[in-house]
């Protein structure tokens, strides 16, 4: 990126991002998007073509690399109980 976004800038574009985010898992699996508040500037699975494509389109971009595959993740609850039951009594004696 030739110039750094400014704190507004940076907040737009994350704005973009997490409004699209499903659109990019959907067409752009495993490629690196360069991209702005105003929508995408270029995408390709080679890093360097996506830099030359976004330099040259003179604008202030950031560059997302979308993932391969998402997942979430579901705790179960684990529940415990005794292999074997057993009817404990005490075997001692009392002295007072």
């Amino acid at each position: 990126m030739s110039q750094a976004p400014s704190q507004n800038e940076s907040r737009e574009m994350l704005k973009w991002l997490n409004h699209n985010r499903q659109m990019l898992l959907d067409l752009y699996r495993n490629q690196y998007v360069a991209y702005n508040a105003n929508g995408l500037i270029a995408h390709s699975e080679n890093l360097r073509e996506v830099l030359e494509l976004a330099e040259a389109s003179k604008q202030t971009f950031a560059i997302y690399l979308v993932p391969r595959r998402t997942a979430s993740i579901q705790i179960l609850p684990i529940r415990f109980r005794t292999v074997t039951r057993h009817d404990w009594q005490p075997n001692y004696h009392v002295t007072s």
